[in-house]
């Protein structure tokens, strides 16, 4: 019975091919020739397929053959079933040849790192490679197919794209205790005029603080800096502040007032009350692109560790009184 069935299958489906040559050509004989079959044969296959379907394909003009409006719609469809089928062969083709378990992820935030880190102690196994890299090689990587995923500050307008936010959120102002700004359970854009500020040089912080700045009149002198690491020691030290999006569940040793930690150590965040600018970080991935079941579950333990941050960084808010992003 299903050896059966799985060969009606294979002949209706060269029936359909044969039933798109005879369309194209307009002439059983001509397309019998090129399809390497006799001619009674194919005229057979296009009855047998009529049959089936239950109304006409073709209809005779003098010494060719013509679709009829019923067929024509049927081609259109053939047509789209055999393109689907182009597309699905090639991919598969592609992914049989290549490494399904490994994945490259074009990243904007340094603290993917300690999300891999903690996705290795319990998939030791995987083989997630991290290119760190800002906005325009992000999107030059993904629209190459260097990588398969990333992970931006804001979407990326590309028709060859989609995005979704992981995580959104308020800037803050990362301070330690000589700062002025210490203890504060908010800041305005205001104040932040005349002050020394150090952002990530990645993933278009540097551009949307400006921007954001500049919106509001405010005259500060904003730097980038290179690591995630290097801008919180620049805070610590005293050297200015850090404007970011804070990550508390990640590096709580860091990103956290410890009141037990010796005060050089310590951190402070502080959000910009009056700030309208919505900071988010954004999953890019192709929309024609397979993500195996390896790659799915990596993505959907990073969307949840943003998650567990977002509610944190909620929480913060609604302990100071202070509207949450939505």
């Amino acid at each position: 019975m299903n050896c059966e069935r799985e060969g009606r299958n294979g002949m209706e489906l060269l029936h359909l091919h044969y039933f798109r040559e005879v369309a194209a050509m307009e002439n059983i004989t001509k397309a019998a020739k090129k399809l390497y079959v006799s001619q009674p044969a194919l005229s057979t296959a296009i009855a047998r397929l009529e049959k089936e379907l239950d109304f006409l394909l073709f209809e005779r003009k003098g010494n060719r053959i013509e679709l009829t409006e019923a067929g024509r719609c049927f081609l259109e469809y053939v047509n789209s079933a055999f393109s689907l089928l182009e597309e699905g062969t090639l991919k598969s083709r592609q992914i049989a040849k290549r490494n399904n378990r490994r994945m490259v992820i074009a990243s904007g935030f340094g603290v993917l790192r300690n999300m891999l880190d903690d996705y290795r102690k319990i998939h030791p196994e995987c083989e997630v490679e991290l290119k760190f890299c800002d906005t325009d090689e992000i999107h030059a990587m993904l629209a190459s197919g260097d990588a398969d995923a990333g992970l931006n500050l804001g979407e990326i307008l590309d028709s060859r794209l989609t995005s979704r936010d992981l995580m959104v959120g308020r800037y803050y102002i990362a301070v330690n205790n000589t700062h002025p700004f210490w203890g504060r359970n908010s800041v305005a854009l205001k104040d932040l005029n005349g002050q020394l500020l150090f952002c990530s040089n990645i993933a278009r912080t540097f551009e949307t603080g400006m921007e954001i700045f500049q919106r509001a009149g405010v005259s500060c002198n904003l730097l980038k800096l290179d690591e995630r690491d290097v801008l919180f020691s620049a805070a610590r030290k005293g050297l200015g502040g850090v404007f970011c999006m804070p990550m508390f569940e990640e590096n709580k040793s860091v990103e956290t007032k410890q009141e037990d930690a010796d005060p050089a150590d310590r951190i402070y965040f502080i959000p910009i009350s009056d700030c309208e600018a919505k900071a988010s970080v954004t999953l890019v991935t192709r929309k024609d692109h397979y993500y195996t079941a390896e790659n799915q579950d990596f993505i959907h333990f990073v969307t949840q560790r943003f998650l567990r941050n977002q509610n944190a960084l909620n929480s913060d808010l609604e302990q100071r009184g202070i509207p949450a992003w939505k």
